[in-house]
């Protein structure tokens, strides 16, 4: 009899004989460095799988350290070819690990800044699950996958131009973000008062700055700052908590707006979010929120035009959402690739209130997009 076993995502390795009977083996815990003994005790399962020739981890986020592998190879049988994706501990970074090193520097027209920001392991998913490569060897690092991966983007894109002008992709590594684009409207704010103090607010918020003010550095921004709510402070020392308090005391303006206008939106998460992102000339960016706990609220103000300046948000491998902020409320899952789409940064202004939580519930990721309507533009 031989055995093989595939785990995604599943709390539940189960493993299948020739002969239809199936073992199921409880993993929660191998990536747990805090439950050693349960870690040990289910790694020590594998010596009962005799038959056991291929267990597949590649695809698997929470299995990926050198450590685990090495337990795994210990208690399984000398013929089990085991595929894992090791990205912990950091190894030194080959040649075109990164293109830029952060979010700030790349260009967000370009394919590979959208897809920068995934993990190796989601790399090495989608071009095995949307493109139907053969799995790369476990020794293939993140350069040699991510070549792959833009390779495959550009025969699709050539194969799908056959017969038309366009251009061919000389270099798959400079090719453009050509995804299909879905076109979204948020939900307009319609207390036009409401939101001319908060343009308001906003620039006098910018004009106290004599130099850029950024936060957050990976992101290229003009001024970038964030305000918590008093809920987000229970566990903060005291002195981070009398900064907290005291940074929101002077910009309470900006604040108490923001809130006014999340609450004509959506009231219940008016009192659920536990950050606000205030910023001023965002530009591109893609990046992912990983310390979020569910999907955000953004809103944009400015005298940029309409229907620039959104907010780019991946929904799959092939395709892109461009979601209508501008005095509008847009929900959407930051969770994901995003980016704030071009406007002219040159010679007009972009507010942004980004509403977000980072505390609270996990809500699990599902679509990237929401409220969905009739007169979005599907293009």
């Amino acid at each position: 009899p031989t055995q093989k076993a595939l785990l995604l995502l599943s709390p539940t390795l189960y493993v299948t004989d020739d002969d239809s009977s199936t073992d199921a083996i409880e993993y929660s815990t191998f990536h747990s460095s805090d439950n050693q003994n349960n870690s040990n005790e289910n790694t020590s399962i594998l010596h009962s799988l005799k038959h056991l020739q291929e267990l597949n981890l590649e695809f698997n986020n929470k299995c990926n350290h050198q450590k685990l592998k090495d337990k795994i190879l210990l208690n399984a049988n000398n013929n089990c070819n085991l595929k894992m994706t090791i990205t912990l501990p950091p190894k030194p970074r080959e040649e075109g690990y990164f293109v830029g090193e952060t979010s700030a520097v790349r260009d967000p027209t370009l394919l590979r800044s959208q897809l920068e920001c995934w993990s190796t392991t989601k790399l090495r998913r989608r071009l095995v699950a949307d493109f139907g490569h053969e799995p790369l060897s476990d020794h293939c690092g993140r350069s040699m996958i991510m070549e792959q991966l833009l390779a495959a983007y550009a025969q699709e894109q050539q194969g799908a131009d056959a017969g038309t002008d366009s251009t061919v992709v000389a270099d798959p590594q400079r090719q453009l973000g050509m995804r299909k684009v879905i076109r979204t409207s948020g939900t307009p704010i319609k207390d036009t008062v409401l939101l001319d103090n908060l343009l308001l607010a906003l620039t006098h918020w910018k004009d106290g700055w004599t130099n850029k003010n950024n936060e957050r550095t990976a992101i290229n921004a003009e001024n970038y700052m964030i305000l918590s709510s008093p809920a987000s402070w229970e566990n903060l020392g005291r002195t981070k908590r009398q900064k907290a308090e005291a940074k929101l005391h002077t910009h309470q303006a900006v604040w108490d707006l923001a809130k006014q206008a999340m609450e004509l939106v959506d009231k219940k998460f008016a009192e659920q979010y536990t950050a606000l992102a205030v910023t001023h000339n965002f530009i591109g960016s893609p990046h992912i929120d990983r310390q979020n706990v569910g999907p955000f609220y953004g809103l944009s103000l400015g005298d940029f035009e309409e229907g620039s300046g959104g907010i780019m948000v991946e929904c799959s491998a092939r395709i892109v959402a461009h979601n209508n902020t501008k005095g509008r409320l847009v929900k959407v899952d930051g969770r994901f690739p995003h980016w704030v789409a071009p406007y002219d940064c040159e010679n007009k202004e972009r507010f942004s209130l980004i509403f977000y939580r980072t505390m609270g519930e996990y809500q699990p990721i599902g679509c990237s997009v929401f409220n969905l309507s009739e007169d979005d533009n599907f293009l």
